[in-house]
Parts: structure tokens; C-alpha cells; sequence
């Protein structure tokens, strides 16, 4: 199980730097409940809207995986919470916005790693929450799959929030709504190899890597791939040194 230390927010904010989200799900080509609450019905759909947030995700993509400076990359995100903070005020209401809020908030937190790290993320948790009650289903359950990654990657209390038992309620429920996404999977598969469940992990990054390749979000979709790649070898390689 991975030690939950926080140096200078680096550890911490690692989940921002390889963001979460089914980006797929905002266009035409898709990539365990918590409580006991029954789901909200799914929003009805919204041409412009889903529009707008493809297009704010394919740049957050851009900024992710072909820039390399943190400085830079940190910039140009605050650039970006500027349109989405604008998408949740011309869509009231709608989860996706919020959603991809929330991941810009959490990737400014790596970027800039300093002492407003931590709130950003706690934002970014909040409006994932919000938009998991308003729609869980939104981008193929993108809020239950970041719930549980910045559940399982934050430290626990009382330096921050994290939970192992909550990250994988949420992950697992993020599996049920979208069990052939490469997001859901490799999210999963990642926990699971940091709780030592190799063997299992492993089955959940091939399948990862099973999943139809996004044509609309091409740099997010082979940026991804690259990531669950290179994880499934390292899972690999430890369930050989394990056996």
C-alpha cells in the first residue's frame, strides 16, 4: 500500500499531473454505488454544451501531454479554468462543466505545486461531489472515477482526505458505469497495484487497453495509453519478482 506522505505537495498532487477524466465521453465517442441515495436521472443532452467542454478538453490534452514545462503548463491551465468557469455559468446546473473544472483546478495544483495546492484539490473534490449528485452517469461516470483517485492518492487525515475503503467504492462504481473505458480501467488498475492486488490489476490494464480509440480526443487517447503501457509492465514485472 502506498505511504501517504506529503512533500511539498508533490506526492499528494501526482493524481492531477495524469488528471482523470473519460474526455472520450464528451463527444460521439465514448471511452457500487457510495451511498445508499438512489442515482439522479441522467441530463437530458446539449449539442453546444458538449461542443464546448470537447473542446476545452481536447486543449487541456494539449497542455497535458505536448507541453513539458510546469510553469508554462500552469499558465495555460488558469487560462483554461477561465473558460470553464464561464461553461458553468452559460450551462448552470450541468455536471460536465463541473467536472472539467474540477480537473483543471486539480491540474493547476500540480503544476504549481505550493501552498494553495491543497485547497485547489479540495475545490476540485467539492465540484466532483456536486456533480456526481447532480449526474453520476455525466462523461461515462468521470466523477466517481476522480473521486477515486484523489481518494486513494491524497494523504489521509489530518494532513488531507484520503481513503482507500472510499477510493474503491468510487473507482469500482466507475468501473459499473463505463466497464470498457480506458479511464475507469486504468484508474482502477492503478489502485489496485498500489494495494498489491497485481494479478488483478494487470487483467484491468489489459483491459484498459482494450477500449476503442477515441477519434476526437486523439492526444488524450494516446497519451493515456502510453501511461496504462507503461504501468501493465511495471505490474507485470511485479508479479514475476513476486512469484
Amino acid at each position: 500500500m502506498r505511504a501517504r506522505i506529503f512533500v511539498a505537495t508533490s506526492t499528494l498532487l501526482s493524481l492531477m499531473l495524469v488528471a482523470p477524466i473519460a474526455v472520450q465521453a464528451a463527444s460521439v465517442d465514448s471511452p457500487a454505488a457510495v451511498t445508499a441515495a438512489a442515482p439522479a436521472a441522467p441530463q437530458a443532452t446539449d449539442p453546444a454544451m458538449t461542443q464546448d467542454v470537447t473542446q476545452l478538453l481536447r486543449d487541456w490534452s494539449v497542455i497535458k501531454y505536448q507541453m513539458h514545462d510546469d510553469k508554462a503548463q500552469a499558465l495555460k491551465m488558469r487560462d483554461l479554468l477561465v473558460r470553464a468557469t464561464d461553461l458553468q455559468t452559460r450551462y448552470p446546473g450541468r455536471a460536465e462543466p463541473m467536472i472539467s473544472t474540477a480537473l483543471i483546478l486539480g491540474s493547476i495544483a500540480g503544476y504549481e505545486q505550493n501552498a494553495g495546492s491543497l485547497e485547489l484539490v479540495r475545490k476540485a473534490r467539492d465540484l466532483f461531489e456536486q456533480a456526481d449528485k447532480i449526474d453520476p452517469t455525466a462523461l461515462d461516470g468521470a466523477s466517481a472515477v476522480n473521486l477515486g483517485s484523489l481518494y486513494y492518492l491524497m494523504p489521509g487525515f489530518p494532513i488531507g482526505f484520503g481513503s482507500d475503503s472510499k477510493a474503491r467504492k468510487y473507482l469500482e462504481r466507475g468501473i459499473a458505469l463505463s466497464p470498457n473505458g480506458l479511464e475507469s480501467n486504468y484508474f482502477y488498475g492503478e489502485f489496485l497495484s498500489q494495494q498489491g492486488e497485481y494479478e488483478r490489476s494487470a487483467k484491468v490494464l489489459a483491459h484498459a487497453l482494450e477500449a476503442p480509440v477515441s477519434v476526437t480526443q486523439p492526444v488524450w487517447d494516446a497519451g493515456r495509453r502510453a501511461e496504462a503501457r507503461a504501468l501493465l509492465a511495471d505490474v507485470r514485472q511485479k508479479l514475476v519478482a513476486s512469484n
